[in-house]
C-alpha cells in the first residue's frame, strides 16, 4: 500500500511541475560581458545583475562569507 502511496505522490509532484510558471532565464547582454572594460561599465553590469538576480547574488555573499569565516578560523586554530 505504500508504494501505492508513493507513486500518487509522484504523480502529484510530476503535475506540479507542468503547471509551475518557468522562471525565465537571465540573459546578459553580450556586449556587457565583452564590454566590461572600464569600472562604471563593470559596475553598470554588477547593477543589472543584482537587480535582476538578488537571489544569485545573496547566495554569492553568503558563500563568500561563509568561506571568509572558516578561513579566519582555520588561522586561528578553531573548528
Amino acid at each position: 500500500m505504500s508504494d501505492n502511496n508513493n507513486n500518487n505522490d509522484d504523480d502529484v509532484k510530476a503535475n506540479l511541475k507542468k503547471f509551475k510558471p518557468k522562471k525565465p532565464k537571465l540573459s546578459v547582454p553580450e556586449e556587457f560581458l565583452k564590454g566590461a572594460n572600464s569600472y562604471d561599465d563593470k559596475l553598470m553590469l554588477v547593477k543589472y545583475l543584482s537587480e535582476k538576480e538578488k537571489g544569485r547574488v545573496m547566495l554569492i555573499f553568503k558563500k563568500m562569507i561563509a568561506s571568509g569565516i572558516e578561513e579566519s578560523k582555520k588561522k586561528k586554530g578553531l573548528k
